[in-house]
């Protein structure tokens, strides 16, 4: 049987005793897993084991414990959520937990993988309370990747390639190189304007190029639609022969705020263009330099009809 997100909030949501109490999860997987509160109202997801239980740290949002049960001296591990605003994150992260570590060939290989997803989570948590990226976020860092497949395929270097992805890191722009910057942004396909939002975005010294990629959240079933996931997979794919590019992919990710969740697949979008602007000394942008000191910092939108002497072929 296959848990999701929703089963979990329904069997949490008919336990009664929620002073403390559990129930178990009905699941093949190596380890026992059982859901409800710990104290109070306070959601927990509880694992038993056979073999000893390493110790695991704590997080802002959840508290992590280990114990030896007396009964029959099994190992118990604990993620009890602090933060009740959290509620619905902290299902998916339960879910995802789970499901990552039901293939694991026995106890000790399913330990590693649950400690290991909880840390990835951890660090998403921390950068941003949802867990979840929002329309905005998926579908910028979606543009993005399907820059940096595209530019994969011209370069020599895909190592190169993945090194120049700055977007992770909130740089300025999106991707450096030696040969130019690029700063990416999605927008819909009919849109007739892109908003710029910091002096600096557009502000520098050397020629670079402003990318708009053209993409639409459509149904499921649109054909030629795609999900941040399978383009995620479309590049780890090709990279899967280059261990120390996929690895630092893989780590900007992380640090954008991805990780590979079931979410991720079920959003499609489709992408129907790429428009590219050279931007240079003559191109109508602001920079620190072009506005009054006393301005620190604006967003400002650009007409992308009136661009026309800009784009390039």
């Amino acid at each position: 049987m296959k848990i999701t997100p929703e089963v979990l909030q329904r069997q949490w949501d008919s336990i009664s005793y929620k002073d403390g109490g559990f129930l178990q999860i009905d699941i093949q997987h190596p380890l026992e897993w059982h859901i409800g509160y710990l104290s109070i109202c306070q959601r927990t997801l509880l694992v038993v084991c056979n073999i000893e239980i390493d110790a695991c740290e704590s997080s802002k949002s959840i508290a992590v414990s280990r114990r030896r049960r007396e009964t029959d001296n099994r190992w118990l591990l604990t993620f009890e959520l602090l933060r009740d605003e959290q509620q619905d994150v902290f299902t998916i992260l339960c879910n995802d937990i789970i499901e990552h570590s039901r293939m694991a060939a026995d106890e000790k290989e399913a330990l590693i993988l649950v400690i290991n997803r909880y840390r990835q989570w951890g660090r998403l948590l921390e950068l941003q309370k949802s867990g979840l990226m929002d329309e905005r976020v998926q579908k910028g860092l979606l543009g993005e990747l399907l820059f940096l497949e595209q530019h994969m395929d011209n370069v020599d270097s895909v190592l190169n390639a993945v090194q120049g992805w700055s977007g992770a890191e909130a740089a300025d722009q999106d991707f450096m190189y030696s040969d130019g910057w690029y700063e990416v942004k999605s927008i819909g396909a009919s849109a007739a304007s892109v908003t710029i939002s910091s002096l600096e975005q557009l502000d520098c010294k050397d020629s670079g190029e402003l990318v708009i990629m053209r993409i639409d959240k459509v149904a499921p079933d649109r054909i030629g639609a795609i999900s941040l996931n399978e383009v995620v997979y479309r590049i780890s794919n090709k990279l899967f022969s280059h261990v120390e590019a996929l690895n630092l992919f893989q780590n900007k990710l992380t640090a954008y705020g991805y990780m590979d969740l079931q979410e991720y697949s079920e959003q499609k979008y489709h992408y129907s263009t790429m428009q590219r602007y050279r931007v240079d000394a003559s191109f109508p942008r602001l920079t620190s330099h072009s506005v009054p000191t006393e301005i620190i910092s604006l967003c400002y939108e650009l007409s992308l009809p009136s661009l026309t002497g800009w784009l390039k072929g």
